[in-house]
């Protein structure tokens, strides 16, 4: 019984991917679109060195939660051809990073107000930048599902950026 469960869930989970594959209907160019919609908000990336004095931050006045901030490096491969199989490593870069909902959030210009607090909760840094929110596509405008984005880069000098 339990045999039969796992290859009913292997096929199972083979037919989804096979359909990720499928061309649109009506023979189009396209691929089946994901059911998928982005967040719309702003996203906060605070560098390292700087970021390992923060422990909480906020936008507009909004708390968010800070994650470490990982990046992807190459492991192994099984080969130096192109169907061998490679695998990657996530580490830590020493930076942070939150996201903000913002329900309604226009595509037209904004300010967004940075606080950064220390652990005893006095302020790192409190700066303002202006941002334009761009529409963002999970999967491609021709999917839909795109939502209003921005998002602000604290360098490891406390000068703020927008993310591009």
């Amino acid at each position: 019984m339990c045999a039969f469960r796992l290859t009913a869930t292997v096929f199972t989970g083979l037919a989804l991917l096979a359909a990720c594959g499928e061309r649109a209907p009506g023979g189009g160019s396209g691929w089946a679109c994901p059911g998928i919609a982005a967040r719309s908000g702003i996203g906060l990336d605070i560098e390292p060195p700087l970021a390992a004095k923060v422990a909480k931050a906020s936008l507009n006045g909004k708390d968010i939660d800070l994650a470490e901030s990982t990046k992807a490096v190459p492991a192994t491969c099984t080969g130096a051809n192109p169907q061998d199989s490679c695998q990657a490593t996530m580490v830590p870069t020493g930076g942070k990073n939150g996201f903000l909902d913002v329900v309604g959030m226009a595509t037209a210009p904004m300010r967004v107000s940075v606080r950064l607090l220390d652990a005893a909760g006095e302020p790192i840094l409190e700066k303002d930048i202006e941002l334009t929110p761009k529409e963002v596509f999970p999967h491609g405008p021709e999917c839909g599902g795109g939502q209003p984005q921005a998002g602000v880069i604290v360098a490891a000098d406390g000068t703020l950026r927008a993310r591009g």
